[in-house]
């Protein structure tokens, strides 16, 4: 039975939304809503399995596993302690300073990971309850940790960056570049509203520390942390000088974790288990995240969407300039991304923005940078803010507790994506400084 497409997409949207709110994890609501709806499309249901094992043949694709057992190697091991303590002498002493610490901290860790989700798993445990006992306010604490969070998932190496350049067809390595140059503006951004809040708030300390360190043990804790910065300038070098591919890149890197972790003495039989299992277990889940994507892809072909939201982009674009057809795309993803994960994202919308956009003279980099950046809301906003969640539920507080203080890392945020739509070389310059292809 073929039913209309434009009855076949609502249905779609309709399904997702009432499964999500049944509480039916945001991977399989996509799943379930993109097999109803191309079954009523009149596809049949081996081209369904097609669309969802097509992204597995991809050979980058295992680079997403490599980086993901890397930073939960880091993560599992107690090395990313190492990054608190080199940074809490240089920053931790101004009013705010700790949470300084987490952001810097963060962005570092996000060199070791391409997960939000480890990075906000992490700092739960060891920056919260330091920064509770030393004075600030717990939302407040909650709000630094989240919204410093998505910074371990653009700041290469990005999962993200693996799986927007093998959905537009682009470079991997400059892809990582213009989420490093995002990450520098999202840096200064967060520590500049840390430092306004902390300032202008009464009643709370935003203590600073007070301990004081000598000289040497200051220089002793950045020697210590030094080893753990090489490894992603390693990878990240030898995939920019050819000596290796990202995915073999992921690998030394894995291998270079491991020698670390057994370097200071932190790999047990019991750490090296965990790591395996947690890294199959998170690749499994962004995999499979992957393939209902590509679903849902498939099943926005079918119904026409794709033809309508390119025809969508390019009309507005006529009428008034394609910085407003970057607008619009903008508004799209901040008002999907509260709903639907930015990976999912990338796979069904980046390409035929791509399409829509680049033959108008918007920058192919430019474009996937937006994309890129949509890790900043829907990370930390509901229903599917993960790395929000991961705080409250470390931090045992209350979503409504949170929202005030929240608020300010959000408009940051926002007032960052705007900068990123309308100024494309503020994420260009790094790859075109670097020689990659842009």
């Amino acid at each position: 039975m073929f039913v209309d497409p434009g009855v076949v997409i609502t249905l779609f949207f309709v399904l997702f939304f009432i499964f999500t709110f049944l509480g039916i994890p945001i991977t399989f609501s996509l799943g379930l809503s993109g097999l109803i709806a191309l079954l009523l499309g009149g596809a049949k249901l081996s081209l369904a399995f097609k669309a969802v094992f097509m992204p597995y043949a991809s050979f980058t694709m295992l680079a997403i596993y490599l980086f993901m057992f890397m930073g939960i190697v880091f993560q599992k091991t107690g090395l990313a302690s190492l990054l608190i303590d080199a940074l809490e002498p240089l920053v931790g002493r101004v009013r705010g300073g700790l949470a300084i610490v987490n952001v810097l901290a963060s962005a570092l860790f996000g060199t070791l990971t391409g997960s939000a989700n480890a990075t906000a798993a992490t700092f739960s445990r060891l920056m919260g309850p330091e920064m509770v006992r030393k004075g600030y306010p717990k939302p407040f604490v909650v709000s630094v940790i989240a919204a410093s969070a998505p910074l371990g998932s653009f700041i290469p190496p990005s999962i993200t960056g693996i799986v927007l350049s093998v959905a537009t067809n682009t470079s991997v390595l400059t892809n990582f570049m213009a989420g490093a140059a995002i990450g520098f503006i999202v840096i200064a951004v967060l520590i500049l509203t840390i430092l306004v809040i902390a300032h202008r708030s009464k009643g709370h300390s935003f203590g600073s520390l007070e301990v004081r360190y000598s000289r040497r043990e200051v220089v002793m804790r950045l020697i210590r942390a030094v080893p753990l910065i090489t490894v992603p300038l390693v990878v990240l070098g030898g995939i920019y000088f050819g000596v290796f591919s990202v995915t073999e890149g992921g690998a030394a890197g894995c291998l270079a974790a491991l020698l670390l972790a057994l370097a200071y003495r932190r790999l047990t039989i019991k750490s090296l288990y965990e790591v395996l299992l947690e890294s199959a277990a998170g690749t499994g889940m962004v995999m499979l995240l992957v393939g209902v994507s590509y679903l849902m892809s498939y099943t926005m072909s079918l119904t026409g969407l794709n033809s309508a939201f390119i025809n969508t982009l390019r009309y507005i674009a006529s009428i008034s300039s394609p910085y407003i057809a970057l607008l619009v795309l903008v508004a799209i993803l901040l008002a999907l991304g509260c709903f639907i994960d930015v990976i999912v994202l990338c796979i069904a919308m980046a390409p035929f923005a791509v399409l829509a956009l680049v033959p108008l003279g918007v920058n192919v980099y430019h474009i996937n940078a937006l994309f890129l950046a949509g890790n900043l809301i829907g990370n930390v906003t509901p229903p599917v803010g993960t790395v929000l969640f991961i705080a409250l539920q470390s931090l045992n507080e209350k979503m409504e507790n949170v929202v005030k203080a929240l608020t300010p890392f959000i408009v940051a945020y926002i007032i960052v994506y705007l900068m990123i739509t309308f100024i494309p070389e503020l994420v260009l310059w790094f790859p075109r400084l670097l020689g990659l292809p842009t």
